[in-house]
């Protein structure tokens, strides 16, 4: 929950509102908790009727929020709103597979285009020369011990600039580094 993204123009207030207050954000806080999709009702603003007043006054009475989770902790909640009638059941169960598909894929190409292009743009994080060609083997299939005797390095040498590779791009193990490297022009 560290970056912030919404349709909602700022100067409504509601953005505003919820991200001042994030402690008190019941959207948020069920999302801490559950991965399960959340129906706005009349009890949901119930501890925090200051956001319940802010979000009415621009027509954001009922609605559901779907939240995305991935493996590095970013979670992404995606909330759709409406002025009038509550989300039925019905309406629920037609609509919930859906929106849990869009969730997912907004979150993914949010991650992508923007928290992705963060981390490559902090000098901290830029490929050494080295670990560039080491993930370039790695794409072509190569084992660690492969690209040592290719490159005349020790696999423990090989091993440690995949290791920083993989922090560099926030990789969870050397495939992911290769596709998140490829994806961003970096091999």
């Amino acid at each position: 929950m560290r970056h912030r993204g919404s349709t909602v123009p700022e100067r409504s207030g509601v953005a505003l509102s919820f991200c001042r207050r994030p402690h008190k954000n019941p959207i948020e806080n069920h999302f801490k908790k559950s991965i399960d999709p959340l129906v706005w009702d009349q009890h949901l603003f119930s501890e925090t009727p200051e956001l319940k007043d802010v979000s009415q006054s621009y027509g954001l009475n009922y609605g559901w929020s779907l939240s995305a989770h991935d493996a590095k902790g970013t979670v992404s909640i995606l909330s759709l709103t409406r002025r009038h009638s509550p989300v039925s059941t019905q309406e629920f169960d037609e609509k919930v597979g859906d929106l849990l598909w869009l969730c997912h894929q907004l979150h993914t190409a949010m991650y992508e285009k923007f928290f992705l292009n963060m981390r490559l743009n902090d000098p901290g994080n830029h490929l050494s020369t080295r670990e560039s060609e080491i993930l370039k083997w790695t794409a072509q299939g190569k084992t660690a011990s492969d690209i040592a005797m290719i490159l005349n390095l020790t696999p423990r040498t090989v091993n440690f600039h995949i290791s920083s590779a993989m922090r560099k791009m926030g990789a969870t193990n050397k495939t992911s580094a290769v596709v998140i490297a490829a994806k961003c022009g970096l091999l």
